[in-house]
């Protein structure tokens, strides 16, 4: 069999990409197109977590400001949430300042999103249209390239073969991610260190259903 992500041949039976270190079995996944109860199953985890995942996220939105170095923080803060989902360890502040690795390869990619973010506000009406298009399509991939640090366009298309397989579920996630977790805002703001962890894990689930495709 090929590994999804860095393509290599892998022997039948292996658990795990020799390779890119991919693991093939052992997550919490469900089946692709439960939105239900990948829903349950995430509120369950975060519930299970919440403690832990307050102090991240707390921790997280006080570096997250910092320009250019928010990049790293992005991938630690989503690399213990994705360690928590596999039921890998609990969330852990020191997590957030331990993932430079693919520091490079996500730069370049939330780069080229804003670089097209920027043509497109030039463009009346469609382009406002065509940005919110664009978020569903980069979505996905800031996955691909914070969990085994893809490189920005092979994440480009990963992103687009994924959400041609599964849009509805990853387009619920997305919506239904982002305002689960904004919700926290209405509580003077603060709130969003208790929601903003339940909505990424939420896109995670989509994530880990559909990243062996």
């Amino acid at each position: 069999m090929q590994c999804q992500f860095c393509k290599a041949q892998v022997p039948n039976g292996c658990t795990k990409c020799p390779q890119c270190g991919t693991a093939f079995s052992g997550s919490p996944q469900l089946p692709a197109g439960d939105f239900g109860a990948s829903f349950s199953n995430v509120t369950n985890i975060w519930k299970n977590n919440l403690g832990d995942l307050v102090v991240l996220t707390l921790v997280f939105c006080l570096v997250a400001w910092i320009p250019i170095a928010n990049v790293g923080f992005i991938t630690g803060y989503t690399r213990s949430l994705l360690k928590v989902f596999r039921g890998q360890g609990k969330a852990s502040v020191g997590d957030l300042f331990n993932a430079w690795d693919c520091f490079g390869n996500l730069l370049a990619y939330l780069l080229l999103y804003i670089v097209v973010l920027i043509v497109l506000s030039f463009v009346p009406f469609l382009g406002a249209l065509a940005s919110l298009v664009l978020h569903f399509f980069v979505a996905p991939g800031m996955f691909a390239v914070i969990d085994k640090n893809m490189g920005a366009i092979d994440a480009y298309k990963w992103s687009l073969t994924t959400l041609q397989k599964d849009a509805v579920n990853w387009i619920l996630a997305i919506l239904v991610g982002s305002i689960v977790g904004s919700l926290g805002m209405i509580a003077l703001g603060i709130g969003i260190i208790i929601t903003l962890p339940w909505g990424q894990l939420l896109l995670i689930s989509q994530y880990e259903a559909r990243k062996f495709d």
